[in-house]
């Protein structure tokens, strides 16, 4: 029995150290295979030349730039875009193709040789723009294919004829609309309800006034839109009104200072001429400038001047009577008239509905302005007799209802002056 014991104990001991070795041999496999795989690799290496070496390893650094992008090209077989090129090359492949753009921040698209030259190459062509870019330079080629980097323009999401330009650093896109058409997909119809909409809707700023359709409550009127720095300040000025100076129909006391009522729409097609009007965007039209302007009728000439006034319309500034005061300056409303503006010396108070503290004595017979500012021989404003506007009324001409009116018995600036002009009045 002890024998047969001692006989087991050996036998065990012998596939305990079998199964030890065969572990240790699997650890120093595994310690020299790296080793082996190096030696191969550089056995490899002695086989290419000593320029080859120096090409796959820029290729290597090439691949893994920090700066390179990674994009995924769309093929169309047997198209050529022909646009100014930022890089050729010769590569053997469509993938060293694509590299070499993806390494080149201009390169933004690839035509490929269709098929490999005498040297077993392709041509590859690194292009400055894309096809959405330039579509009528992309043609179809038997020669060649066309490779552009994917992009959300793709999809073709502009609508209504808008191009697509698309921002590769930040996989976003843009859509230039077609005239007649606006947001971010060019889905919507455009309709403009101011000529500052109009000015900023069109690319081309440099356009003159026209006559443009402005919708006032859905329904199309035609004014005619003054473009450009005319005296007030570049942009789009809508027309509001134009007040001849030596009719009634703009009194300060008229109803159309205070109703929703249009005058003679036709008279908004037609510029900075003697033909009255009260357009729609007298209460549909917000703002935050007011042009002013006045044509003296002797001599011809147009002065205006710019009110920076936030509203949402004019009808909201005037229409409720209360005085709401402006801050022009004195010389600038007389600027309007030119060198015949003459006012009293003290009181200005210029604005809105601007009239003096009048006793029950001389009510209706002081100075008073829609637009505009008053004047007085004292330094109180109960007997202003002298005024600078528009909606004018009172003395001493109370049938001035535009331009420039002062008493020469009360000792104005620049003596009696009664002055009737055209007026414009624009918004921004």
């Amino acid at each position: 029995m002890g024998t047969a014991r001692n006989t087991l104990s050996k036998s065990t001991m012998i596939t305990n150290f079998r199964a030890l070795l065969k572990t240790h041999l699997h650890i120093l496999q595994w310690l020299l295979y790296p080793s082996f795989l190096c030696c191969c690799l550089l056995f490899f290496l002695c086989l290419i030349p000593p320029d080859g070496v120096f090409a796959q390893l820029e290729e290597f650094n090439t691949l893994y730039h920090r700066d390179l992008r990674q994009d995924i090209f769309v093929k169309d077989d047997h198209h050529y875009l022909n646009v100014p090129r930022v890089g050729t090359y010769a590569v053997y492949d469509t993938l060293h193709c694509a590299l070499r753009c993806l390494s080149n921040p201009s390169c933004f698209s690839i035509n490929l040789a269709a098929s490999k030259g005498a040297d077993g190459k392709l041509w590859c062509e690194l292009l400055s723009s894309e096809k959405n870019s330039s579509p009528g330079e992309y043609k179809r080629n038997q020669s060649s294919h066309h490779f552009s980097i994917m992009t959300a323009c793709h999809s073709s999401p502009c609508r209504n004829g808008g191009t697509c330009v698309p921002n590769y650093k930040y996989h976003t896109f843009d859509c230039g609309c077609k005239d007649g058409y606006v947001g971010d997909l060019c889905e919507e119809v455009f309709v403009p309800k101011s000529c500052k909409q109009v000015y900023d809707h069109y690319a081309d700023k440099s356009q003159r006034s026209q006559l443009v359709k402005l919708f006032f409550n859905s329904r199309p009127t035609s004014v005619l839109c003054q473009i450009g720095d005319f005296g007030c300040g570049p942009g789009g000025w809508t027309p509001v009104m134009k007040i001849n100076g030596g009719k009634r129909t703009f009194h300060f006391n008229s109803g159309l200072w205070t109703n929703k009522q249009s005058f003679n729409i036709d008279g908004g097609k037609t510029g900075f001429d003697a033909e009255e009007t009260k357009l729609p965007s007298y209460w549909n039209t917000s703002f935050s400038k007011i042009c002013l302007g006045i044509k003296i009728k002797i001599t011809g000439n147009i002065s205006f001047a710019v009110i920076d006034r936030q509203a949402h319309s004019l009808h909201s500034l005037i229409a409720d009577g209360k005085k709401r005061k402006t801050s022009l300056g004195r010389d600038a409303w007389k600027a309007l008239i030119g060198s015949r503006g003459s006012l009293q010396k003290y009181c200005n108070v210029e604005g809105f509905n601007v009239k003096g503290k009048m006793g029950s004595d001389n009510v209706g017979r002081r100075a008073r302005a829609r637009i505009g500012i008053i004047s007085n021989d004292f330094h109180n404003c109960i007997s202003c007799d002298s005024r600078i506007g528009f909606g004018t009324g009172g003395g001493p001409d109370d049938n001035n209802v535009c331009g420039n009116a002062a008493d020469g018995k009360w000792n104005p600036d620049n003596g009696g002056k009664n002055v009737t002009g055209i007026g414009y009045i624009l918004v921004q």
